[in-house]
């Protein structure tokens, strides 16, 4: 598990993001925010680790599992469920990640949804449109109201729409996987199947989720 390996907790440590030896990625990935109250010094950590992940996949590949509760929430709330929708918005956050200057920021993870956001689903309507409008680039710096909710409040709110829904775990293992891991490939490796068999599931968690979605809406 890559959470464990000696190699990627000793490179982790070397970033020096938390005043602390770690022993287990997950040690950072809760100093980040995820999955406990979100406070001022988790937001610096996380605005550590996006400094590095520009430049570092693993440090990437941490704050990708961060913002991943709200990158959720943040379909659920938009209705977008449909085929590859998440993985459109997953790539989009990414691409966020490995790009963003997030030293200023005081809510790194609800800037990094809200980019994601806008590179899956505003920019490609926007190209689409025969109109241009103009857009105060200050604006891409201003905080939405629905982004401030919490990740743990976020988490929770989906997982028992997937619960009522009876989508079972496994299938959000498989999305966070798959957002850790990077490609349906790698996650068949980890887990001994074909890519095929992968896919196979992972269209199926998304069929199971997206319902849920639609049901709670």
């Amino acid at each position: 598990m890559l959470a464990r390996r000696p190699d990627a907790v000793a490179r982790a440590n070397r970033w020096g993001v938390v005043p602390w030896r770690l022993a287990h990625l997950d040690e950072l990935l809760r100093a980040t925010g995820f999955g406990v109250e979100d406070t001022a010094a988790h937001n610096l950590v996380l605005a550590r680790l996006v400094v590095i992940g520009r430049h570092d996949e693993l440090a990437a590949r941490v704050a990708m599992q961060r913002v991943l509760p709200g990158l959720l929430a943040t379909a659920r709330r938009r209705r977008c469920f449909e085929r590859n929708a998440f993985e459109e918005l997953a790539g989009a956050a990414w691409l966020a990640i490995r790009s963003c200057r997030a030293e200023a920021k005081e809510h790194v993870a609800a800037y990094l949804v809200r980019d994601a956001a806008y590179r899956a689903f505003t920019a490609p309507s926007r190209r689409r449109s025969a109109t241009e409008i103009a857009v105060d680039p200050r604006t891409l710096d201003e905080e939405p109201a629905v982004e401030r909710v919490g990740p743990c409040e976020e988490l929770a709110l989906l997982l028992a729409d997937a619960r009522e829904s009876g989508v079972p775990g496994a299938d959000i293992d498989l999305f966070r996987q798959l957002a850790d891991v990077g490609s349906p490939g790698r996650v068949a490796r980890i887990r001994e199947v074909t890519p095929r068999t992968i896919r196979n599931h992972r269209d199926r968690a998304a069929a199971r989720l997206r319902q849920a979605a639609l049901d709670a809406a």
